[in-house]
């Protein structure tokens, strides 16, 4: 049995809809035996709209860049929190920012807050403002992972750089792709796909993950990772294996 483990924005989806190829690729994976599972930076909330538009399957889930874990059944694992006063802190900072928007994410639901309305929102465009909701989320002291929406690479980094070293043991801050994630110190895409190791009992060596973007790159190193053709340069050489799509890729683990 082989298990591979998937990024989707830029991995599985790379256009508005996945592709029947590589729908049609996973179900034929898992019939020969194999497990498919995604590993993303979405919310729940927002995946679980995807799986529904898309109609694919899966076996496992791994939301909020590694923090929140879901079964097949969609039943919850395991959920991480940020401290919420760092959290609250972060919050203030990112309001400072030239950023679009930033959303809070409560380990299932995302709310989204407009920081700059004349900007572009590349990322949260259609999703509704919920500024209205904030005190109300505050009052739950629950906060698995705040999104930066960002239309500057290089703000990125120094926002993700000044996240890793302000708030360093409280939290880690990821670039992906526009926008910078921030979750629970020791949170990360390779934790969570290790928990669903442990969780199944699967062998190490038969676990491959595709990805596409900087946030993925934990998860590619500490498993048998590879990535897709429409990954940044640096990502490419970085792993080395390149894939023309997910499709490919399940096609060379079949072989």
């Amino acid at each position: 049995m082989k298990i591979l483990a998937s990024d989707y924005d830029g991995t599985l989806r790379t256009a508005e809809y996945v592709s029947k190829e590589d729908i049609e690729a996973i179900k034929k994976f898992q019939e020969a035996g194999n497990l498919f599972g995604i590993v993303t930076g979405r919310s729940m909330e927002s995946l679980k709209n995807e799986i529904e538009r898309n109609g694919f399957t899966y076996d496992f889930i791994v939301t909020n860049n590694g923090g929140v874990i879901y079964d097949k059944d969609q039943n919850l694992l395991q959920c991480n929190y940020m401290d919420f006063d760092k959290a609250l802190h972060i919050i203030e900072y990112i309001k400072t920012l030239p950023c679009v928007s930033y959303v809070i994410n409560d380990g299932f639901h995302r709310y989204k807050y407009t920081v700059d309305d004349h900007q572009v929102d590349h990322k949260y465009g259609n999703v509704k403002d919920t500024s209205v909701l904030q005190e109300e989320i505050f009052k739950k002291k629950k906060i698995a992972q705040l999104v930066i929406s960002l239309n500057d690479v290089d703000l990125a980094h120094q926002v993700s750089e000044y996240i890793n070293s302000e708030y360093k043991g409280y939290a880690v801050a990821y670039i992906n792709v526009n926008c910078v994630d921030i979750v629970p110190e020791g949170v990360s895409k390779a934790e969570g796909l290790g928990y669903i190791e442990k969780h199944l009992g699967l062998q190490h060596e038969d676990i491959h993950a595709i990805g596409d973007s900087y946030n993925d790159l934990p998860m590619l190193h500490a498993f048998a990772g590879c990535t897709v053709k429409n990954a940044k340069e640096t990502i490419q050489e970085e792993i080395g294996i390149v894939y023309e799509n997910v499709a490919d890729c399940i096609d060379h683990l079949m072989k």
